[in-house]
């Protein structure tokens, strides 16, 4: 992480000297560069333009003075120089001083040193909350949606089963026993059927012979 911040603070310095401010003799050139990027579009430039009213109202609007400028600039360099001063005293010259100050603002110390806990509330929130519901989603998606397509598979196996079933023992088995019914009964009627004038009269004589013998038993 120091190596990405040194690169950022060199970037900052080279950016500052580029941008060398008017207050000072500068141009800044860096501050015209990107004007276009905090400034209305050039579309409402021409709008104000063509009011007078707005355009005088915008020449007017109030500006830092030279002096006032100079001044920020100063008590911004000697916030710096005493952070740095203030720095260099703690850790470097009486190192003992920062291990005193962090023993006695433990809170405060602990609050600083873990960036105000953002990474844990982040961790905490956001990550574990997005992965427990991305555990949630699938274990929907395993039990509920895969478990609908399984079952659904495994009922039309199922079905498919028992209408084989039945297709075999009930379908072919009733055709089966027609066929083989009207097979096993022909042979007796092919005995019967004999075409011999013959064997007719003798059985229509043993049946005129059965209608007498009843019709005689039943007087």
């Amino acid at each position: 992480m120091t190596v990405p911040l040194m690169a950022l603070a060199v970037g900052a310095m080279v950016a500052g000297f580029l941008s060398f401010p008017p207050a000072l003799g500068g141009t800044a050139a860096l501050e015209h560069f990107l004007a276009p990027s905090f400034t209305a579009s050039g579309a409402a430039h021409a709008a104000a333009a063509e009011a007078p009213g707005v355009a005088a109202e915008a020449e007017g609007s109030p500006h830092v003075s030279r002096m006032g400028e100079i001044g920020l600039m100063a008590f911004s360099v000697l916030v710096a120089l005493i952070g740095i001063f203030t720095a260099y005293r703690f850790y470097v010259l009486n190192p003992e001083i920062a291990d005193r100050l962090k023993d006695r603002y433990a809170g405060a110390h602990n609050l600083l040193y873990n960036k105000y806990y953002v990474d844990e509330l982040y961790n905490t929130t956001f990550i574990k909350g997005t992965m427990a519901s991305s555990f949630g989603l699938w274990t929907f998606d395993r039990r509920v949606v895969d478990g609908a397509v399984n079952g659904s598979g495994w009922l039309t196996v199922f079905a498919s089963w028992i209408s084989s079933l039945i297709e075999r023992y009930v379908v072919d088995g009733a055709v089966n026993l027609v066929g083989r019914s009207s097979q096993e009964s022909s042979i007796l009627f092919r005995r019967v059927q004999t075409g011999l004038i013959q064997n007719y009269a003798l059985l229509m004589l043993a049946g005129v012979f059965a209608f007498v013998s009843i019709y005689l038993y039943m007087r």
